[in-house]
């Protein structure tokens, strides 16, 4: 059976794994994302291909607006020396084997939809909440990449229309992991940046009254953009993924606030509402949607 070196580069580590075809993982580590240069990067996945043998491609998750069809790399996230490159041809040069890339929102959503939540679904929404909120939209049994391939990038999703002389609030600001941490500490008059996600679902797990009210309020604004999502995508599911979705009080503030807004609207207007479920695949999902990229598409 042929073996595959898969990668998922992040912003703070590059993790990696040896992979079947099948996306049984083999063997994993990670390495700390280089953040000087182009030239640290390519030798860094070099040195992960050098300690495999016998691998039939390299398959890579990785951040920013990305042609999956040819490996070019319009952005790289928070990596800035990744402008405009052709990232596949780099890493051929000291890599030799066939390599593929895709956005890391979108291997997510290929992850599920392959062997996870979306699994047969035809129409459905993956949503990764962490510091932004990336994701991977599903039409008709397939990832939608759009003419720029920039499909699926809902950290920017404006919350507001109105007035038009305000500044455009984007959803990442609001339904991003900050927005339960960084309210959070607002209100209990705590030091910026103190919180994270764990400790603050261990103030609502032992119903600490400020952190529960942030956390409906999280949920509500959190159900105001399904519903907007909803009129032009209409999916069938919504799965949601990241750090903070291993939490069930979280999972069950979203699926309470989506019902009570669909359910108050059903009666004017024709748009559904969706199932909201878990991500099956924690921090492995972007490793199994490489794959699949790299086997399939």
């Amino acid at each position: 059976m042929k073996k595959y070196c898969v990668i998922d580069v992040g912003g703070t580590n590059i993790k990696y794994a040896l992979m079947d075809e099948e996306a049984n993982i083999l063997e994993k580590g990670e390495v700390e994302t280089p953040r000087d240069s182009l030239e640290s990067f390519v030798e860094a996945i070099g040195r992960i291909y050098d300690g495999y043998e016998d691998v039939s491609g390299i398959a890579m998750s990785a951040p920013g607006r990305i042609n999956c069809n040819t490996g070019f790399m319009f952005t790289g996230g928070a990596l800035r020396y990744i402008q405009n490159i052709s990232m596949a041809d780099e890493l051929k040069k000291r890599c030799p084997v066939e390599i593929s890339i895709e956005n890391d929102g979108k291997c997510a959503a290929l992850a599920e939809l392959w062997k996870g939540s979306l699994k047969n679904s035809q129409h459905g929404l993956v949503l990764t909440l962490g510091t932004g909120i990336g994701g991977g939209v599903i039409a008709n049994g397939k990832l939608l990449r759009g003419q720029n391939f920039a499909s699926g990038e809902l950290s920017s999703f404006p919350t507001t229309i109105l007035p038009i002389n305000d500044p455009i609030n984007f959803w990442a600001n609001i339904n991003g992991t900050r927005g339960l941490t960084r309210v959070y500490e607002e209100r209990m008059n705590l030091e910026k940046d103190s919180v994270n996600g764990r400790l603050f679902f261990e103030a609502v797990n032992r119903n600490d009254e400020v952190a529960v009210q942030v956390l409906e309020e999280f949920a509500q604004h959190f159900a105001n953009a399904i519903f907007a999502i909803q009129t032009v995508l209409d999916t069938e599911k919504v799965a949601v993924g990241g750090g903070i979705s291993f939490q069930d009080r979280l999972i069950e503030a979203l699926n309470r606030k989506v019902s009570d807004l669909f359910d108050y609207y059903g009666q004017y207007t024709p748009i559904l509402k969706p199932v909201i479920v878990r991500c099956e695949f924690a921090n492995d999902s972007n490793l199994i949607g490489a794959l699949y990229h790299h086997l399939y598409e």
